[in-house]
């Protein structure tokens, strides 16, 4: 069973696996709490694109690097587009917010990667033998346009490592229990997934079981360990914000992984 453990920083809670080799690597999953924004962003909103008080967001992420123990000149975040974009980062990155990028790698000891989520599937992957890290944004949008290959691909073909080497976790995001989706989601994923897509009929509609999705994609893609947080966003939005549960006004929470 995964061992999902929460860690209290003054205000801030976050939540980390414990898993090997995951007790070695430095990350967290933010919640929404401890922060300083007003309803409906309360209260420890991380983005800047979502309408919140720019001041707001500041001190939110300055509470969310000192209790992750994040350097912002010594992370590297990216502008979230659900595209299949993946960059290999190193030192000269730190501090930059590269814009159309749904990846991040680096075998730089020390450097820090940083997204921003709420319903998409944060994954992490580590390969605890260089030591190399990695961080994808992962959503319907994604999956179908090959975000996870291109993900795989750059670990390969700039550190030499391919997925068997790799460790993949899974944070929150939202669940096959609240996730309907439309044909258009079906049709995309189609040729990716297989005509089984890890959908259930609820009350009239299909729903995507994103999370599982994810898992078996990688799992076939040759990543040989995956796990997951089990935690649906759009349930547990005391906690987790969630752009479906909460009517696309909210949030986004912060996710981290260093390498070691």
């Amino acid at each position: 069973m995964t061992r999902w453990e929460a860690i209290r920083n003054g205000s801030i809670l976050f939540y980390r696996f414990a898993d090997p080799p995951w007790g070695e690597i430095p990350h967290g999953f933010l919640t929404r709490r401890g922060g300083v924004s007003a309803p409906p962003f309360a209260s420890l909103n991380l983005s800047h694109s979502v309408g919140d008080d720019p001041a707001a967001v500041a001190e939110n992420l300055r509470r969310a690097f000192a209790a992750a123990g994040l350097r912002p000149e010594e992370t590297v975040t990216a502008w979230l587009v659900h595209g299949n974009r993946v960059l290999v980062v190193d030192a000269r990155h730190g501090g930059a917010a590269l814009k159309g990028v749904d990846g991040l790698i680096t075998a730089e000891r020390g450097l820090a990667l940083f997204m921003r989520f709420a319903d998409c599937i944060p994954v992490l992957l580590a390969d605890p033998d260089l030591p190399a890290v990695g961080l994808v944004h992962v959503g319907w949008r994604g999956l179908a346009a090959g975000i996870l290959e291109s993900a795989l691909e750059a670990f390969e073909r700039h550190l030499g490592r391919g997925p068997s080497a790799l460790h993949a976790a899974l944070g929150p995001g939202i669940g096959g229990c609240c996730y309907a989706v439309g044909p258009e989601v079906i049709e995309a994923l189609g040729p990716r997934l297989g005509p089984a897509l890890l959908l259930r009929r609820r009350n009239g509609a299909w729903h995507l079981d994103l999370p599982e999705a994810v898992r078996l994609h990688l799992r076939r893609l040759g990543v040989p360990a995956v796990i997951t947080a089990g935690i649906c966003t759009a349930c547990h939005t005391g906690l987790w914000f969630s752009h479906r549960a909460e009517h696309g006004r909210t949030g986004r929470f912060g996710v981290w992984i260093r390498n070691p």
